[in-house]
C-alpha cells in the first residue's frame, strides 16, 4: 500500500464491497495459513482492509487520541477521508514494554490476551526489532487497558520522542557465544532510567540495545543510538584437546585458516596459532570449531553511538566510542555497564538534549558537530582513546567492515584514518 498525495484529486475511489472482498479473498487462497483468515476472527475492520488493498492505497490516516495520564505509548490512526466511511473508524494502539529477549511466561500472556479481549479488538502485534507488543484497544478504553496492563505488572510507554525499549539478545539464556549476561545488562539499567521511556523530554527518540557478543545478531550498530557489544582482546581461546578431537572428527583445519579475513590463523606442524594482534573478532572460528575455539579470556564490552535507521541524515552505523571496558564477572557486569551509562545519563544524553535539532538523533548530532568535537565536547572524552591502534588491518574500526571492501576503497579508508588520526595527535 502507498502513501497518498496531499492533492484529493490524485485520491482513488473508493471499490465497492465485491472489489474489496475479492481481494481479501485472493489472500485467503493456497495451502498456506492466512493473516486475512485470523483477522476476520477479530474485531478488526477487514472491509477497510480490504478497500485499501483493492485500491493499493493505505486506508488510514494518522490520528491522535485523548488519553491522560498516559504520556507515551499510544499510537493513534483513523480511517482515511478517501475511503468515505462514515462514521470514521478508530485503530488505536497501545505499545507495551515487555522484558529482555522477549520472555514472557504464559500468565502474563494470558492475562494480556484478556485485557485485549475486554479493552480492545483481542490483536497483538509482536515486534521483534523494537522488543514491544503492540495491542490494539478501544478509544473509550485506552486508560482502562493501561491500568490492566500496569496491573499485570509490565508498562506502556516507548514511542515519541522518548527511550524505546531497551532489546537485548538472549545472551547466556539461549547462546553460547554470550560473552556478558545481556538480560541482566539490559533489566539493571532499563529499571534505573524508565521514567525516559515514559514521558517525552528529549529532540527525538533513544534506542539501546545489547549484543552478547561481536556477531551483532541483533544488528544493533545499524538500529541503535547506543550499543553495548560483548568482545574480547587477544586472540580465541583453544582447547587443544578439544580441537584435536574437532580434527579426528573431519573438522576442515585448511577450511578453518582460509576463513579468516586477516589471516590470523596458522597452522604447522599439527599445531594451530592464531594471532591476537591480526585478530578482529568476527567469530568464524569460533562459530566453525566451537567449543574448541572459543571467544578469548580477556572478557569485556565495546560501547558504540550513533547506529539508526531512520533519523535527519539518514541510515547510519555506529561508532565506537569505547573500545574496550573489562569486565570482572561477565555474568554481573553491573558495575562497568553502570558506570558507561553515568557517562550517558549525567553528560551525553544532557548535552544531546541541549544542542540537538528536532528530529536529531546522537549519530546526526555527531555527523554535523564532526566526531573530533563530539568525542571531545559532548562525550568528554580523550580521542586517543577511542581509535583503537594496533598493526594489521582496522577490521573493525567506526563500525566499517573492513575486509569486504574493494582494494581502493581499502586504501582510500586508510588514508583518510591516518589524517584523522594526525588531526587528533
Amino acid at each position: 500500500m502507498t502513501e497518498l498525495p496531499i492533492d484529493e484529486s490524485l485520491w482513488p475511489s473508493p471499490p465497492s464491497d465485491e472489489e474489496a472482498e475479492a481481494a481479501l479473498k485472493a489472500l485467503e487462497e493456497g495451502p498456506w495459513p492466512s493473516h486475512v483468515s485470523e483477522l476476520r476472527r477479530t474485531k478488526y475492520p477487514i472491509r477497510l482492509y480490504g478497500m485499501g488493498l483493492a485500491a493499493r492505497a493505505t486506508p488510514w490516516a494518522s490520528s491522535v487520541a485523548n488519553a491522560p495520564g498516559i504520556f507515551a505509548g499510544v499510537l493513534s490512526r483513523v480511517s482515511h477521508p478517501w475511503t468515505r466511511v462514515n462514521p470514521p473508524v478508530f485503530e488505536d494502539h497501545e505499545r507495551i514494554i515487555i522484558p529482555s529477549a522477549q520472555v514472557i511466561s504464559t500468565l502474563i500472556l494470558r492475562e494480556l490476551i484478556r485485557v485485549s479481549r475486554q479493552h480492545g479488538w483481542g490483536l497483538f502485534q509482536f515486534i521483534g526489532g523494537t522488543g514491544d507488543i503492540v495491542m490494539n484497544v478501544d478509544r473509550d478504553r485506552i486508560v482502562e487497558a493501561a491500568k490492566e496492563v500496569r496491573r499485570v505488572g509490565l508498562e506502556v510507554g516507548g514511542s515519541g520522542d522518548v527511550m524505546r525499549n531497551s532489546v537485548a539478545c538472549p545472551g547466556p539464556l539461549l547462546c553460547e557465544y554470550a560473552i556478558y549476561d545481556t538480560l541482566r545488562g539490559r533489566d539493571m539499567t532499563y529499571e534505573c532510567f524508565v521514567d525516559w521511556a515514559s514521558y517525552p523530554q528529549f529532540p527525538y527518540k533513544i534506542k539501546f540495545k545489547f549484543s552478547g557478543c561481536p556477531l551483532d545478531c541483533l544488528k544493533a550498530q545499524a538500529r541503535a543510538d547506543y550499543v553495548f557489544v560483548g568482545t574480547w582482546r587477544g586472540a580465541p581461546s583453544i582447547d587443544e584437546e578439544r580441537f584435536g578431537k574437532w580434527v579426528e572428527e573431519g573438522g576442515d583445519v585448511e577450511g578453518l585458516v582460509r576463513a579468516c579475513p586477516t589471516g590470523a590463523i596458522e597452522w604447522r606442524g599439527g599445531e594451530l596459532r592464531i594471532d591476537g594482534d591480526k585478530c578482529v573478532q568476527c567469530m568464524e572460528c569460533v562459530k566453525r570449531a566451537y567449543p574448541a575455539i572459543s571467544p578469548g579470556r580477556e572478557r569485556g564490552i565495546r560501547v558504540l553511538v550513533g547506529g539508526t535507521i531512520k533519523s535527519r541524515n539518514g541510515p547510519k552505523l555506529a561508532k565506537v566510542l569505547i573500545p574496550f571496558i573489562p569486565i570482572k564477572d561477565p555474568m554481573h557486569p553491573d558495575d562497568e555497564i553502570m558506570k558507561v551509562f553515568e557517562l550517558l545519563k549525567d553528560r551525553v544524553v544532557p548535552k544531546w538534549d541541549e544542542v540537538g535539532w528536532r528530529r536529531e538523533r546522537i549519530g546526526d548530532v555527531a555527523i554535523r558537530l564532526g566526531w573530533r568535537r563530539f568525542v571531545t565536547e559532548v562525550a568528554g572524552l580523550d580521542p586517543r582513546e577511542v581509535v583503537r591502534e594496533k598493526p594489521g588491518e582496522p577490521y573493525y574500526m567506526n563500525g566499517i567492515p573492513f575486509f569486504i571492501m574493494g582494494e581502493d576503497e581499502k586504501k582510500a579508508y586508510l588514508e583518510e584514518l591516518r589524517g584523522s588520526m594526525k588531526e587528533w595527535g
